[in-house]
């Protein structure tokens, strides 16, 4: 049976790894189902795409730097098998809200275009990299760039009781109130950038009921937007930051993307 499951997992990580990668910008945290329970496994799947579509991620430790689930007694590692889909699949230990958080190790990226550049700045809402890229003195395309994904889900767990909280991430977004169980058709979300309140950054809202919508806002001076949740569904939040790098290592911009999910 082991070696059945390994090469399961194998062949489910060579799917992985030979999809093609086209344009992916998104990387999100799914849950199966809409809610758990206390004993029951809870499988929790990562993806990378566009527009809610993409394809799923296996357990695979070299990936990320932290991988962990959060309740109300505190804080478990991911635990898996390589090459494991869904990535995770752990029993919750006591109801309420659950964090689902991944920190993924770097990985690169190469520009082949100047469009391809141009078409990033203008779906993230970078709106001074292009001016910054070009007081460096940089080419405008065939450089690299390194890139980390933030990742995190907001998991209900019977009464889903609880608050998210900051993990501790580079960037990362918290919900200031808890989208379970507040009554209002809007939730609170502050964006923070090593700690500290990331202001005038754009955050992609996608929404998916029947289909998938999209929507952009800014953060305000104080890291803060308001999200509209009116319909309900599965929800990503996504927001990107960049830092310079000297080029030392071959990349010159290294990239932070925070994602945060959850269900209404």
């Amino acid at each position: 049976m082991k070696k059945i499951s390994w090469l399961i997992g194998l062949g489910a990580l060579l799917t992985v790894l030979l999809a093609p990668v086209g344009q992916a910008h998104e990387f999100w945290i799914e849950p199966e189902g809409a809610s758990a329970q206390v004993g029951v496994p809870l499988k929790v799947r990562l993806y990378v795409g566009q527009h809610l579509r993409g394809n799923q991620q296996p357990y695979i430790t070299s990936w990320f730097e932290a991988f962990m689930l959060h309740d109300a007694q505190g804080s478990r590692p991911v635990k898996g098998m390589m090459g494991d889909i869904p990535a995770l699949s752990m029993k919750p230990r006591t109801s309420g809200l659950q964090i689902v958080h991944y920190w993924s190790t770097p990985d690169r990226l190469k520009y082949l275009s100047a469009e391809q550049f141009a078409r990033f700045i203008d779906y993230e809402g970078l709106t001074t990299l292009k001016a910054r890229h070009e007081a460096r003195n940089l080419p405008p395309f065939g450089f690299e760039e390194d890139y980390v994904r933030c990742a995190k889900a907001l998991v209900p767990v019977e009464d889903a009781t609880g608050a998210d909280r900051l993990i501790g991430m580079p960037i990362e977004l918290l919900a200031e109130e808890n989208p379970y169980t507040g009554a209002a058709d809007r939730l609170p979300v502050r964006l923070f950038w090593q700690g500290e309140p990331l202001a005038d950054t754009q955050i992609r809202v996608f929404q998916k009921t029947e289909d998938v919508v999209e929507r952009t806002l800014r953060t305000d001076a104080s890291g803060r937007a308001s999200i509209d949740l009116a319909g309900g569904g599965f929800f990503l939040l996504s927001a990107v930051h960049l830092t310079e790098l000297d080029g030392s290592n071959g990349a010159v911009w290294k990239s932070y993307w925070a994602s945060l999910t959850f269900r209404r």
